[in-house]
């Protein structure tokens, strides 16, 4: 059965929002650090997590507040409270998935894996991710395609890998220098024979970047080995030696183009690769413009940068993407309104 026909499993109420918190830390005491929790009147205080110890967690509303010099957050116990579609699934199919890097972070208010489910999965439930694929890609087909987050089936309730995904890790990931995560695109959309799109999404991180000279983390590559190792001469959609004469190069974007084209061949002759760079609005224009003069001139139509923002508007009007548009009205960030909506 499609997924839009199925009862949709939604939480009884949207995680924290604008309207439900209180951006004024009140802190109580230095040491240990010490908070009023940060839900709008709510009294308790709270030992902010520190080395050592987890915090305090409000018993009223179920969260630990962090605060130091960069600024103030909170995570939820139940990973479940800041889930809006489907949150029991979430948490018994995707929460320790093995195929997921960093789980445990999911419950917290940041975290851009869970507004990438929330958004996603939300398309999904409607039957409304081919309206997604349309904006990217110019197309008007209207067969749903096939969701995948962090490599893993989302559009159903089976969370398998995805072979294309495994084989990808298998072609450019099987002997490398450093031992660090395998590549993990954030989100894909699959039709196949048709198109295949891979989604590099950020939320309140920048993109990030290899630069010339020595490894600057044990678990990082040089800037000569991302392009050595994230080669195949086949792939046409980016410009080998224009990198190579770069400053810099954002190397998970680069990856993820890599394997979108690699993977699109794999799957069909005529299935068209495409690579995106989901940010917010006023966020990573000029670092998606950049990245955008390694593309070839042929392939311009490949890579693109498309806003949270721009998904909500997607979102207006359509039967069962009420919710998730409210959700990302009042979605904070750093306790303040996360988006231009």
């Amino acid at each position: 059965m499609p997924l839009a026909a199925r009862h949709r499993r939604v939480g009884p109420e949207l995680p924290y929002g604008i309207d439900d918190l209180d951006a004024l830390v009140r802190v109580v005491s230095q040491r240990p650090r010490t908070v009023r929790c940060y839900v709008r009147g709510c009294e308790q205080e709270l030992e902010t997590p520190r080395r050592g110890h987890a915090g305090t967690v409000c018993p009223e509303h179920g969260v630990y507040c962090h605060h130091s010099s960069v600024g103030s957050t909170y995570n939820y116990r139940d990973v479940r409270r800041n889930i809006i579609a489907s949150p029991d699934l979430f948490a018994h199919g995707i929460v320790g998935h093995p195929f997921k890097y960093e789980s445990h972070r999911l419950g917290l208010e940041r975290s851009e894996d869970t507004l990438s489910w929330n958004v996603f999965r939300s398309f999904a439930e409607a039957g409304q991710l081919a309206r997604v694929a349309q904006a990217i890609t110019g197309t008007t087909l209207t067969h749903e395609p096939h969701l995948y987050l962090w490599g893993i089936s989302a559009c159903d309730d089976d969370f398998l890998p995805w072979p294309l995904l495994e084989a990808a890790r298998e072609r450019f990931e099987s002997n490398l220098p450093v031992d660090r995560p395998l590549t993990e695109p954030d989100i894909a959309l699959h039709l196949p024979g048709k198109y295949l799109i891979l989604i590099e999404a950020t939320f309140t991180s920048p993109n990030t970047f290899y630069q010339h000279g020595p490894r600057t983390k044990k678990d990082s590559l040089t800037l000569a080995e991302l392009l050595s190792i994230y080669r195949d001469n086949d792939l046409r959609i980016l410009d080998h030696a224009r990198a190579e004469q770069a400053h810099r190069v954002a190397y998970q974007l680069w990856r993820n183009t890599v394997f979108a084209e690699w993977m699109a061949r794999q799957d069909h002759p005529r299935t068209m690769a495409y690579h995106v760079n989901l940010v917010r609005s006023g966020y990573e224009s000029d670092t998606a413009a950049e990245f955008a003069e390694l593309v070839t001139e042929d392939h311009l139509d490949r890579f693109d940068r498309l806003t949270w923002e721009r998904l909500y508007e997607l979102a207006e009007g359509v039967r069962g993407l009420e919710r998730l548009r409210r959700y990302l009205e009042t979605k904070t960030a750093g306790l303040i309104k996360a988006f231009r909506v």
